[in-house]
């Protein structure tokens, strides 16, 4: 019989076939397209979380480094003998047993900041490395998202140092103010510049362009 000549109900039969597997592809398609939007928001909402953390901190650390200075200039102007070049923490904590109310009041500041600013910023910080699986792995080349993995391998880094020279400055010596690593005592490595613009550069990147560079290096 000629193909011409099928009985209607056949061919009837093989274009619902045709629409039914189209559609079941449509179907599977919109899920995993709906996936990958669902995964790719997450990722940008944890990007997201780590740059407010971010510049909450470079904001704070602005605000401490204006009371910070004007605590060493009241000291210097009161004692000039009292600065021997050896940091702002050294400083402070040798003149605490001396200092008036209003040098005592800023010191008192200083260190809430370093208590209750910088160590929660910190704790929160490494709690956001500590649950990363996206972004600490580094791919290959000279991505932001390859930059941004070493990014966070030195701030990890840096907040772990951070945390045991807290422990051990901080909560049985009320003369001392501060937690640096990289001043003049050189105790660790310093807090990774350039976080906020290279988090914020990644994180306007258009989606569809981040996931063809990520399955780029996923070839190579």
């Amino acid at each position: 019989m000629p193909l011409t000549e099928l009985p209607q109900w056949i061919g009837t039969a093989v274009l619902g076939a045709v629409l039914a597997l189209l559609g079941y592809v449509g179907k599977q398609f919109a899920e995993w397209f709906g996936r990958l939007r669902a995964a790719e928001n997450a990722r940008r909402a944890r990007l997201a979380e780590l740059l407010a953390l971010i510049r909450a901190g470079d904001t704070a650390w602005k605000v401490q480094c204006e009371n910070r200075d004007k605590l060493s200039a009241l000291i210097e102007a009161r004692d000039p003998a009292l600065d021997a070049g050896q940091g702002y923490d050294h400083l402070f904590a040798v003149a605490f047993p001396s200092m008036p109310p209003a040098e005592r009041e800023l010191h008192d500041v200083v260190r809430a900041y370093t208590v209750h600013t910088f160590r929660p910023l910190n704790e929160a910080l490494l709690k956001w490395i500590a649950a990363d699986a996206d972004f600490r792995v580094r791919p290959p080349g000279r991505s932001p998202r390859a930059t941004l993995s070493l990014f966070l391998a030195d701030l990890e880094a840096h907040l772990l140092l951070w945390q045991a020279k807290f422990a051990a400055w901080m909560p049985d010596h009320p003369e001392r103010s501060l937690v640096y690593l990289d001043d003049e005592g050189r105790h660790g490595t310093p807090f990774p510049q350039g976080g906020a613009r290279l988090v914020a550069r990644i994180l306007h990147r258009r989606w569809w362009r981040s996931n063809r560079e990520r399955g780029e290096q996923s070839d190579g």
